[in-house]
């Protein structure tokens, strides 16, 4: 076996972003809608997802229903409920997910100054001070709280972020006592190299705290992106069903990494993923089609291995 497949051996955690990332950069549909989404992913295997971002509605009016949905979706607790997750970008987003009964925060600090101020309004050095009392916040709630670092690999308007830069802020944010990082191609800038780089020297860096990878399909990479952070040991992955996804303060941010395209490829590596490919597809063209959208990632577009061929045809009719 070789090394790179045996690194991919171990628990990788798909972690669905649609409802937020998917849909913040969209115009607003109802929470009907959004809750019709969340049953078809919990129905596809999803176990981990990203409900909604805790920001002010006029920045973002499509999570503005934030606390709607988190109460529409926290009424059962059964071994099929998938972990949800809140955004925030400061304490009092924070606040206003725990009080909707989100127990998993993740904190978003710009790795780029320029991003930081136009995202959040607030430079980085401002942003990881607020993290140490968001992180004691949400330790006397019993919550917990991971940090994104967002342009890890490149700014839209400063260009190159420096991976010394980067690591640097890891180690800040590590002090912090946070339960995990991400990494995030914001704009989907990323060569497999540099995030094997970037990933194996956070991960060494961090110890036993989990590292993520966040990313954007902008130059057709995602996949390949994926596939070298896990290599460089990352445990978990952001994506979104149908290539959905951008970033409203981030020009050039566009879909995130399809998560049934990296389904299929892991499964079809022998590589389980927990997720139904049929359910998956099915939850990405439904997503798709609420916002108006066609369908961006490549197996929504084409159905799981052999579908719409010859072959599929021939077996369909010898099954029947």
């Amino acid at each position: 076996m070789s090394t790179a497949r045996a690194s991919l051996l171990r628990d990788i955690t798909l972690r669905d972003v649609t409802l937020r990332d998917g849909l913040q950069d969209e115009s607003p549909i109802s929470t009907d809608d959004k809750l019709a989404i969340y049953e078809a992913l919990v129905l596809a295997g999803v176990r981990e997802l990203e409900l909604a971002s805790f920001v002010r509605p006029d920045r973002v009016p499509a999570m503005a229903d934030a606390e709607t949905l988190a109460a529409r979706t926290g009424g059962s607790v059964s071994s099929s409920d998938p972990v949800r997750w809140a955004l925030v970008l400061n304490p009092q987003g924070a606040e206003r997910a725990l009080a909707a009964g989100l127990q998993n925060l993740q904190f978003v600090v710009s790795v780029s100054e320029r991003h930081s101020l136009e995202n959040a309004g607030r430079t980085t050095d401002q942003a990881l001070r607020e993290l140490d009392d968001l992180v004691s916040l949400a330790r006397t709630r019993g919550a917990k709280v991971e940090v994104t670092l967002s342009t890890s690999f490149g700014c839209p308007f400063s260009g190159p972020v420096p991976s010394g830069q980067v690591l640097t802020t890891v180690d800040r944010v590590l002090g912090a006592g946070v339960a995990g990082i991400g990494l995030a191609d914001t704009i989907g800038t990323a060569v497999p190299t540099e995030v094997r780089s970037l990933v194996a020297e956070a991960v060494r860096r961090a110890g036993d705290v989990p590292i993520g990878i966040h990313l954007h399909d902008t130059r057709g990479l995602a996949i390949a992106n994926a596939l070298a952070a896990f290599e460089a040991g990352a445990i978990r992955v952001d994506g979104a069903v149908g290539g959905l996804g951008g970033c409203p303060f981030a020009p050039g941010a566009s879909g995130n990494l399809a998560l049934e395209d990296l389904a299929y490829g892991l499964e079809g590596m022998g590589i389980r993923t927990g997720l139904d490919l049929d359910r998956l597809i099915e939850a990405a063209r439904l997503a798709c089609r609420l916002v108006g959208r066609e369908v961006g990632s490549h197996v929504g577009k084409a159905g799981p291995r052999f579908a719409n061929t010859p072959f599929a045809a021939t077996n369909r009719k010898v099954a029947s």
